[in-house]
C-alpha cells in the first residue's frame, strides 16, 4: 500500500514539473513581469519606470498580458522550432522601432548540448526569419532588422548555476585601421541564460526580502521555485517590485502559486522527503488526484494545449492516472 501510494505521488510530482513549464509561460506573459524583466536585463530600458515599459509592450494592445506572435518556425524545412513567448516592444531609444523579444521557459535543462548553443541557434533564426516577413525587412533593406533580445529562464539546473546571468552579445574588434561601425548595426542580437535557484521561506523572512535590494534572480526564485504563500509572494511583487496586478490577474497568479510550491516539492531533497511523508501519512486523502484534475483543466481553460490527449502525452500521465482524470472530468 505504502508503496502504490509514493509511486502515484512521484507520478504527480512528475507532473508538476512539466506542468511548470506551462504554466510559467502563463506567468511570463503578463506585462509588468515582463517590464521587470526588461528593466533589469536591458541596458536600453534601465532608465524607464516600469509602467513606461508596460506601455512601450505590444503598444496596440490593451490586454494586461501579452498575446504572444505565431511561434512557430517552419521556413527551413525539417527544422521546425516552437518559441514559448514571443512579442514587440517599442524601442525606448529609437521610438519608431520595435525590438523582438524572445522568452523561453525551461523547466529542465538538457545535458545533451550548450544551452548557449541553442539559444544563439534559436536567436538567429529568429533574424533570419524577418527577411520579406511583415514584421521584418524586405528585399535588401538589412538596416531594417528588429533588434532581438531572446531570455532563457532555466528552472531546473545545476547547482553551480544558481544565480548565474549570463549575457551574450555580438562585439567590433577593431583590428586594423581608424573606422568603427555604430553599434546599433550589430548588435541586433542579445541572449540571456537566467539560472535562479531554489528558495524557501526558511531561507529569509519577508521583512529581509523587501528591504533587500532588487533583483530579477530572486523575483523568478520567488515566483516559479518558491515555497512561499500567495500573500507573501503579492507584497514582494507589489511593495518591493513595483509590479501592480488587477485583482483578476491577481487570482491568476494565485492560482499559478500552487505550481512554485509543486517545482519545490519536486526539485529538492527536503521536498521530496516532505512529499514521501505526506504519500506515507496520508496516502490518496492528499487530493493529488484533484490537483491534477484541476492543473488540467487549467491548462485547456488557458489555450496552451487543445485537448485532453494532448496534455496526457505531454505530462506522460501513466495509463492508470489518465482513466481517473477522465472519470473526474466525465469524459470517460
Amino acid at each position: 500500500m505504502i508503496m502504490t501510494n509514493l509511486n502515484e505521488l512521484q507520478t504527480i510530482v512528475q507532473s508538476k514539473k512539466r506542468f511548470i513549464d506551462g504554466y510559467s509561460k502563463i506567468i511570463l506573459s503578463f506585462k509588468p513581469i515582463q517590464a521587470c524583466l526588461l528593466h533589469q536585463c536591458l541596458d536600453e530600458f534601465k532608465d524607464l519606470s516600469l509602467k513606461e515599459i508596460s506601455t512601450l509592450i505590444q503598444p496596440r494592445s490593451s490586454n494586461s498580458k501579452i498575446i504572444t506572435l505565431n511561434t512557430e518556425d517552419i521556413r527551413i524545412p525539417g527544422a521546425k522550432i516552437v518559441y514559448d513567448l514571443l512579442y514587440v516592444v517599442r524601442h525606448p531609444l529609437y521610438p519608431s522601432k520595435f525590438m523582438l523579444i524572445h522568452i523561453e521557459a525551461q523547466g529542465e535543462e538538457s545535458y545533451k548540448y550548450a544551452l548557449p548553443c541553442r539559444s544563439l541557434y534559436y536567436a538567429y533564426r529568429l533574424i533570419a526569419g524577418q527577411k520579406n516577413h511583415s514584421l521584418g525587412f524586405q528585399k535588401s533593406f538589412y538596416n531594417d532588422i528588429l533588434d532581438v533580445r531572446s531570455f532563457w529562464i532555466c528552472l531546473h539546473h545545476a547547482k553551480k548555476k544558481d544565480n548565474c546571468l549570463l549575457e551574450y552579445v555580438t562585439h567590433e574588434n577593431q583590428k586594423m585601421g581608424n573606422f568603427c561601425f555604430d553599434p546599433k548595426f550589430h548588435g541586433m542580437s542579445k541572449t540571456h541564460l537566467l539560472y535562479p535557484s531554489l528558495h524557501s521561506k526558511e531561507e529569509q523572512t519577508l521583512e529581509e526580502i523587501l528591504n533587500g535590494p532588487k533583483s530579477i534572480m530572486e523575483l523568478l526564485s520567488i515566483l516559479f521555485l518558491s515555497d512561499r504563500d500567495y500573500d507573501q509572494i503579492i507584497q514582494i511583487l507589489e511593495r518591493k517590485n513595483d509590479i501592480l496586478l488587477s485583482d483578476e490577474d491577481k487570482e491568476e497568479i494565485k492560482d499559478m502559486c500552487t505550481f512554485g510550491q509543486g517545482a519545490y516539492l519536486a526539485w529538492t531533497e527536503h521536498g521530496m522527503k516532505q512529499g514521501r511523508k505526506q504519500g506515507r501519512i496520508e496516502g490518496r486523502k492528499s487530493g493529488e488526484l484533484d490537483t491534477l484534475v484541476q492543473n488540467i483543466s487549467l491548462l485547456l481553460e488557458s489555450g496552451t494545449i487543445s485537448d485532453i490527449q494532448q496534455a496526457f502525452s505531454i505530462l506522460r500521465v501513466q495509463k492508470e492516472m489518465q482513466s481517473k482524470v477522465l472519470k473526474r472530468l466525465d469524459l470517460h
